[in-house]
């Protein structure tokens, strides 16, 4: 794990469980004072409950809600000032071909990935001015590779990549960061709404390795994701900004590969291979 984040205050969406939950407690760990955010309030104060240090705020709202944001906004930003943003929450839904699904439900999925990373940041825009601070969204699948069957969820991550790339650049004069992470194949309690769909919805191929991932534990590692998070949170990630960010490929604990993605401005970007400016070809070989 990386080093101190003692006297940082962090807003982390979508904690009361899955990925949230477990960089919640991570970044607590490392001395971060924390709000977090998610519906169910009872999770969160159990959440809280059991966290180390302090001072922690449970505040449950939908954070595809304007309104409650601006009312939440007091408690996240204490002291008017706030350090990071990790905005895991997100839902998977709806499942299956075109066709099946009800289009309000890919809307709801829009609202909730993107439109609620975007009121985290600009809710707390203020805050994060003062400190500098650190954004972190999340991509997953879909987000540079298609994903049929999720077509609202791939939508949504490719769209929030493209938006971590432009807040980067817009955000870059207040000395706020902004990158994504692409998580792996983490098991959470999202997976359970893709069991229930079932293969016919899913996909037999996804549908097996789910079920493989909930039976066996054969999934990777969330430690990983934890780990990147708290380093994009903190001083040793200074000049990394508008990239995306495999925690399980990419190898972003090696220096040299961090001083790439601080130089090299295409790496770890949302890019189209055109043969002209982006190529899969060597250099040297046409």
């Amino acid at each position: 794990m990386t080093g101190s984040l003692a006297g940082r205050r962090i807003v982390v969406t979508g904690a009361s469980k899955g990925i949230g939950r477990g960089i919640a407690v991570a970044l607590a760990e490392l001395g971060a004072s924390l709000a977090v955010v998610a519906r169910d309030g009872a999770a969160l104060e159990a959440l809280v409950a059991g966290l180390p240090g302090g001072p922690h705020d449970a505040i449950a709202f939908d954070v595809a809600d304007e309104e409650a944001w601006r009312r939440a906004r007091p408690r996240i930003a204490t002291g008017e000032r706030l350090d990071g943003i990790v905005t895991a929450a997100g839902l998977i839904g709806p499942i299956g071909t075109v066709g099946e699904w009800r289009v309000d439900e890919f809307r709801r999925t829009l609202d909730v990935n993107v439109t609620g990373t975007l009121l985290a940041v600009t809710t707390c825009l203020d805050g994060l001015r003062r400190a500098g601070g650190s954004v972190v969204t999340f991509a997953g699948g879909g987000a540079t590779a298609p994903f049929p069957r999720f077509d609202g969820y791939a939508t949504s991550k490719a769209a929030v990549v493209r938006l971590t790339e432009n807040l980067a650049v817009e955000l870059a004069a207040d000395r706020i960061r902004v990158n994504a992470i692409a998580p792996g194949f983490i098991v959470t309690p999202m997976h359970d709404d893709i069991l229930a769909a079932g293969p016919d919805s899913v996909g037999a191929e996804f549908y097996a390795r789910t079920h493989r991932a909930h039976e066996a534990g054969v999934a990777d590692p969330a430690e990983l994701v934890q780990e990147l998070v708290a380093f994009l949170l903190s001083d040793e990630s200074a000049g990394i900004t508008g990239r995306i960010i495999s925690a399980q490929w990419d190898p972003w604990k090696d220096e040299a590969f961090r001083e790439r993605l601080r130089d090299e401005n295409d790496l770890a970007t949302l890019r189209r291979i055109d043969d002209q400016f982006f190529t899969t070809r060597e250099k040297g070989h046409g």
